[in-house]
This record gives structure tokens, sequence and C-alpha cells, in this order.
């Protein structure tokens, strides 16, 4: 387990299998390499929506995300009123982003008094008390602004809370609400003073876990646009001194979903399949993962299992 954590914490690696081979899966991709990744490119269909194709194969390495803070989001104009939002990226238009490390930020909220937050998605409210600390603990109260659980904020002054690392990965319904509307909406309030937000979303293509204890086992593949027909695969992973670390290769093919309006699409992962991606290492440290096709906009594939 300790293995397939780590993997979920150093981004997103989705893994699959099927009777189909890697050669017959990719009749002569075109590949460009991106970082330390070897991707393949969409390719345009007769329908006007792209094509994708898996990875024959990628590099587990890569750097850490860029450090950012709730203190860089908050600009002149909105130090006139109190203020709350969440921000899952360095870029300066702040935006939550799907299964991003995420910040929770407030802004001109007293220190002395219980603040909430409030999720508003789907015909539903999600509150979500917030717990002042000096300093953050690694846990975090377990908090994600879905499942009710407290949030620990720190004072980074200059009257700007900002919380602990956060997944934001909403459960369903509320996934699937936010990633309709297009944003998250939120609300904060202490006493008589309140405040509301709505962040936009923003999107990369990738996969995640619909539960982190794989209760369904389901994975959510989303970002790619509507209509496109996203496969799904099954790699083999092992060490590769001339890369310098872990290597995934491609083995087969396990399946596809096709992406709704909605840019989220759940893919169930067939029994035999999750016996080999949920299996110990072998021997050498080999194991086998799921993955969906690499995207233009991070410097690796990501894992999930």
């Amino acid at each position: 387990m300790s293995r397939r954590l780590s993997c979920w914490v150093a981004g997103l690696c989705v893994i699959a299998i099927t009777s189909c081979t890697a050669e017959h899966e990719l009749p002569g991709p075109s590949l460009v390499k991106r970082g330390s990744a070897t991707a393949t490119q969409p390719r345009p269909s007769s329908h006007g929506v792209p094509d994708f194709l898996l990875s024959q194969q990628f590099d587990l390495g890569g750097e850490g995300g860029t450090r950012f803070g709730c203190s860089e989001d908050l600009n002149d104009p909105a130090k006139d009123r109190p203020s709350v939002w969440l921000t899952s990226s360095e870029d300066e238009n702040v935006r939550a982003m799907l299964n991003r490390q995420s910040l929770l930020c407030l802004y001109g909220f007293p220190k002395s008094k219980t603040i909430t937050v409030t999720v508003t998605a789907g015909g539903r409210a999600y509150v979500t008390p917030l717990r002042l600390v000096s300093e953050l603990s690694s846990e975090g109260g377990g908090g994600d602004l879905f499942n009710g659980r407290p949030i620990e904020v720190q004072d980074q002054g200059d009257g700007v809370l900002q919380s602990e690392n956060l997944w934001f990965f909403p459960p369903d319904p509320a996934r699937k609400a936010i990633a309709l509307d297009g944003r998250l909406r939120l609300a904060a309030s202490s006493g008589d003073l309140r405040t509301a937000n709505e962040v936009p979303l923003g999107w990369e293509e990738g996969a995640a876990a619909t539960e982190v204890e794989w209760k369904r086992h389901q994975i959510a593949v989303y970002g790619y646009p509507p209509g496109t027909r996203v496969p799904i695969g099954l790699y083999r992973v092992h060490n590769d001194e001339d890369a310098g670390g872990k290597v995934a290769v491609l083995k087969r093919r396990v399946g596809e979903v096709v992406m709704p309006a909605s840019r989220i699409a759940v893919f169930t992962i067939p029994q035999d399949v999750f016996r080999i991606v949920s299996a110990e290492p072998e021997s050498g440290g080999q194991y086998y993962c799921l993955s969906v096709p690499g995207v233009e906009t991070r410097d690796e594939p990501t894992c999930v299992f």
C-alpha cells in the first residue's frame, strides 16, 4: 500500500490490461518528447474530436510542483473586503484544478471567532468548520471541503489565513456538478460576517481513483474534450538504469471511456486487472499500474495506482 500511496502523492498513474498487444494498439503513432516522458500526440478523427493514443512507455521521474501560497494570490482590490478562495496552481489566474494539491485561502476574517466554509454543488451544501492553529499538523484533521471534517488554517499575516495542503477531488455527485458548472462555489461565514466567491475550474487531462480505499475499483478520467475516446492501459513498471529511474512500458489496453459534457467519465477496473495492479511488487521491484494518454500540460504522466 505504501507504494501505491506514494504514487498517489507524486501524481496520478492509471494502469490496466486487455487482450490487445501494444503493437496492435499503437499503429505507428507520432511521438513527441515532453520532459522525462515520451507521449503520443492526439490525432484528429473524422468527427472533429481528437483520438488519444496510449504512450508506449514513459518515465516515472520528474520534479515536484512549484510552491505557491494564498498571499501570492491576493490582489489589491480584494483587500477592500473579506474573501474566500481555493488555489490549485501558482498561475496568476487563481483556479481550482481537479486532483491537484490545493490551498484553502481566506482574507479579512477575525481570528477570534469560529469560521465555516460552505461549498454548494448539485443542489447540496457541504459545510466545513475551520480550526485556527499556530502550526499546521501533518494530518491536518482530514478535512477536504466535502466530508465535514475540520480543516486547519494558519495565520499568514496581513489578514490572510491559509489551510494545510488539500487534494481537490470532490466525490460524486459534487464532482460532476462542479465540472458541469465549470466553477467552485464557495462561501465563508463568521458571526455576522459572510462572503461568497466563484472559483473557475481549470482543466488538465488525467485520472484518479474515485475513492482512496478503492472500495468500488473505479477511476475517474477527466479533462479531455467532450466526445473524445480515451483509452486506459496496463503498464509494467521496472527500474531502467539508462533512464535513471523507473520506466512504465505499455503491455495491454484495458478499455476506454467516452468523455461526456462534464469532461469526467468513470471507468470500473475489471476484477482480473484489479488483482494485477493491486498485487505486491515482484522480485526486482517490478509492478503493474494503469495509465491514460500523456498530456501536454504536465512534465510527466501521473500515477493513480
